[in-house]
């Protein structure tokens, strides 16, 4: 606050106080407060209301819809800051400044974080979230097998969050207040929706599974849904999968999956539950509020080059070469590690990144 401000500060501040000490009863309470006490306190907060210059509007501006910079000066605008307000923030901002300069120069984190040429935010929700010219919605398929574990659980999260914030904004800013529809669907739930336990309270799959928590609470009322495929159930989140109300369970073998399952479903079907470890293959229960009775269904079968490549590996045709496998480790490396721009060698691990160069993720969408 301007000193200039102070003394008219400090005279309201002395005119509040006598009206509460001519007022006060004594005992900690107070007796009625006439009109005139009140009106002369509140003519001196307006006359300093009227001296101070106008607030910068910031609504829009917060750390959910932040201003666009460049996340590379990160650091030194921090070490800046820590420079100008001295004492001990240096320190701590020197470790901190450390630590983002790393993800920064993280090969594995720079397509995501500083993509170039950047991505802007409309094209973003067009090809995860929809467009106008798509009558039912686009299907986007994105694909995190060859992500590295470190990097996967802040990918989907930061994912997941962006898609929920706009479906939010989405029911606001339309007129009638209507809804997108929209499924996130998580194949090996298991991997990023996993039960408490962590240590670290902002370690990326915490943050992942707090993420989905949240939509399974509070994703409907917004038009957005979950479907989550998982070989074990048993290592989901509870608060997950207390919100699913339509089960569609296949085979299980392991009895801390068929206990949790039995859990969640009526009493009432428990023998049909004892059908789950000899279940075969394209068969399933499927109970819950899709169906007024579970019921056993059997899942088309899909043309082989619509099928997941999904299938038990053939060990024993592949050694004994009667479906021989061909070994050219050239093609391997070369998808692994592309060459560098002008036809130089590619890349090794521990090799430092010429500048102006970034490796890509292998995340792809469709």
């Amino acid at each position: 606050m301007d000193v200039a401000y102070h003394d008219p500060l400090r005279e309201i501040s002395v005119a509040a106080g006598e009206v509460l000490d001519n007022r006060s009863s004594g005992n900690g309470y107070f007796n009625d407060f006439s009109f005139d006490d009140l009106e002369g306190v509140r003519d001196q907060i307006q006359a300093l209301i009227r001296d101070l210059p106008e607030a910068v509007e910031l609504i829009g501006t917060s750390e959910d819809s932040p201003t666009y910079f460049d996340v590379n000066q990160l650091p030194a605008h921090l070490e800046q800051i820590a420079t100008e307000q001295g004492g001990n923030l240096a320190a701590f901002i020197s470790t901190l400044g450390l630590r983002i300069k790393s993800m920064l120069a993280d090969q594995r984190l720079g397509p995501v974080i500083s993509r170039d040429p950047p991505t802007t935010f409309e094209d973003w929700l067009k090809d995860y979230v929809g467009d106008d010219g798509a009558s039912n919605g686009p299907l986007a398929v994105i694909d995190l097998s060859l992500v590295p574990a470190e990097v996967v659980h802040i990918v989907v999260a930061v994912t997941a969050r962006l898609i929920f914030e706009a479906l939010q904004r989405y029911r606001r800013v339309h007129p009638e207040g209507k809804t997108l529809p929209t499924v996130l669907v998580l194949e090996e739930a298991h991997s990023f929706i996993k039960k408490g336990g962590d240590i670290d309270a902002l370690s990326p799959s915490h943050l992942c599974r707090e993420t989905f928590e949240r939509i399974a609470r509070e994703g409907r009322k917004f038009g957005l849904g979950l479907v989550l495929s998982s070989q074990r159930p048993s290592e989901l989140s509870p608060t997950v999968l207390a919100q699913c109300n339509t089960f569609l369970l296949h085979r299980l073998v392991n009895d801390a999956d068929q206990g949790l399952v039995s859990k969640l479903v009526p009493d009432n079907v428990g023998g049909l539950l004892k059908e789950l470890p000899s279940l075969p293959s394209r068969q399933a229960i499927l109970l819950g509020w899709a169906t007024p009775i579970p019921i056993l269904v059997e899942i088309d079968e899909l043309p082989d080059a619509h099928q997941p490549q999904s299938k038990d590996p053939d060990f024993w045709d592949v050694w004994t070469q009667k479906s021989p496998r061909e070994l050219n480790w050239q093609d391997v490396i070369a998808e692994w590690m592309p060459a560098q721009p002008g036809g130089g060698p590619p890349i090794a691990d521990g090799e430092m990144v010429p500048p102006g160069l970034t490796r890509q993720i292998p995340c792809s969408i469709s």
